[in-house]
């Protein structure tokens, strides 16, 4: 599966080689580092707190070491007033199903009966040098190659149920935030504050589980309720 160059995507020009870590490391840091100006990540048309949106996701409340490392790196950066995540918090977004309101709970069953029928293999993954987008400041992730099919697999089985879905597969850049810009203001002195910390070593991810969630926001934080676990196998 081919990425697509997406200016609403970020970074807008995916990577060269989709299982190289090097590759894309440097293409989220190039397309970071080149930043002017960094918007508000709370500003996002159609969300409010009354919102609640069924997603595939990933966590990793149980990894200890990715934790660390998270607390770690917000550490250097408190003085830069972001919104940070809680370990119990972190999570890479596959896929957005739609808006509870469109999804009903027999279709919900459903697609992860379906989901589980794929056998889906379980994800090595690492976070990467941290970086960061628009509004927030993320770890790379790596490799794309099996998210990548993942999210396809995910909207070929929404698709088939009829539920509004997400990004195309095309358009998807994967990456696990650890803490999200505010206001808007010059990108500068978050990218200074960044960069020292890219010499930190890799975190080994062992994915073996994806979750079919219910998130919601309450002021400028996420929350989710699961509703499946499919295991990855």
């Amino acid at each position: 599966m081919a990425l697509l160059p997406d200016s609403a995507a970020f970074p807008c020009a995916p990577p060269t080689d989709l299982a190289d870590a090097n590759a894309i490391a440097r293409t989220d840091w190039d397309a970071y580092a080149g930043l002017d100006r960094l918007v508000n990540h709370w500003e996002r048309p159609g969300w409010d707190d009354g919102t609640r949106r069924l997603y595939w996701m990933l966590t990793f409340g149980d990894n200890h070491d990715l934790a660390e490392r998270a607390v770690q790196c917000q550490q250097a950066l408190q003085h830069l007033a972001l919104d940070l995540t809680p370990a119990e918090g972190l999570h890479l977004t596959v896929l957005r199903i739609g808006n509870t309101a469109d999804v009903p709970t027999g279709t919900v069953d459903a697609l992860a009966r379906q989901v589980e029928c794929l056998e889906l293999p379980r994800l090595a993954l690492a976070a990467h040098p941290l970086s960061g987008s628009r509004g927030a400041v993320r770890f790379s992730v790596s490799p794309w190659t099996g998210l990548v099919h993942l999210h396809q697999q995910l909207t070929f089985a929404g698709r088939s149920l009829g539920v509004p879905g997400g990004t195309e597969t095309g358009r998807f850049r994967p990456h696990l935030g650890i803490g999200y810009n505010p206001v808007a203001r010059p990108a500068r002195p978050l990218i200074d504050a960044v960069e020292p910390l890219r010499v930190l070593a890799p975190v080994a991810l062992d994915v073996g589980a994806l979750d079919l969630v219910e998130l919601r926001r309450h002021g400028r934080q996420y929350h989710w309720r699961t509703l499946r676990r499919v295991a990855l196998v």
